[in-house]
């Protein structure tokens, strides 16, 4: 392992001097090394890794850079800076791997993304393994009818008494959200506090 954090710094200071091409060619290389032998990694050189996939991805296509967040977002020990940048990009296709399955993202950071990204974004958030009670009043707050439906049909997503009220009246004039909000016990034990919605709702 000690010779993989030399060769790492020794890329490094090579950079700059790369066409495109052979970054490209470099970043497949380098993350083919990291998911292969991902468990074995000490922190340190998880950090080491980071700083080289944040240069690399700098002047990569798109598609390249979105092949590279699929391959990384599932992996136990995960370069935590350039997962977050990757989470933040305005390409979707960048985005929604990470955004979907990576564990490393802090709430703070879900929550940024979730305040100022487009619905793509907030429904691959949505679609995440657990989502914490803030998070998904965020969701709620901003979010257009497919969004609310996967959280709906979210059942890592805490939900508060106050979302699920919510949930239930946008219920009411939704009848694909009305048959998610039924099959999920800690909401449909509710339904009965709430008043209608008027005479075309969905009925309960």
């Amino acid at each position: 392992m000690l010779e993989i954090s030399s060769k790492l710094s020794e890329l490094e200071s090579l950079l700059r001097l790369l066409s495109p091409a052979k970054r490209s060619a470099l970043l497949k290389s380098v993350t083919a090394l990291f998911v292969e032998n991902n468990a074995r990694y000490r922190p340190a050189q998880i950090v080491l890794f980071d700083r080289l996939f944040n240069q690399l991805i700098s002047e990569t296509e798109h598609g390249e850079t979105a092949e590279f967040s699929r391959r990384i977002a599932d992996l136990p020990s995960q370069p935590v800076k350039v997962v977050e940048r990757l989470a933040r990009d305005d390409d979707i296709a960048i985005a929604e791997p990470v955004l979907m399955r990576s564990s490393c993202i802090d709430d703070s950071t879900l929550g940024e993304i979730a305040r100022t990204k487009a619905q793509t974004h907030l429904l691959a958030i949505a679609c995440r393994r657990r989502l914490a009670a803030g998070i998904v009043d965020l969701l709620l707050a901003r979010g257009d009818e497919v969004v609310v439906r996967y959280l709906a049909n979210n059942r890592g997503a805490q939900i508060s008494e106050k979302v699920a009220d919510a949930l239930i009246e946008r219920a009411r004039t939704d009848e694909t959200l009305a048959i998610l909000v039924r099959e999920r016990p800690d909401i449909a034990g509710r339904m009965d506090k709430a008043p209608l919605a008027g005479p075309a709702a969905v009925q309960f």
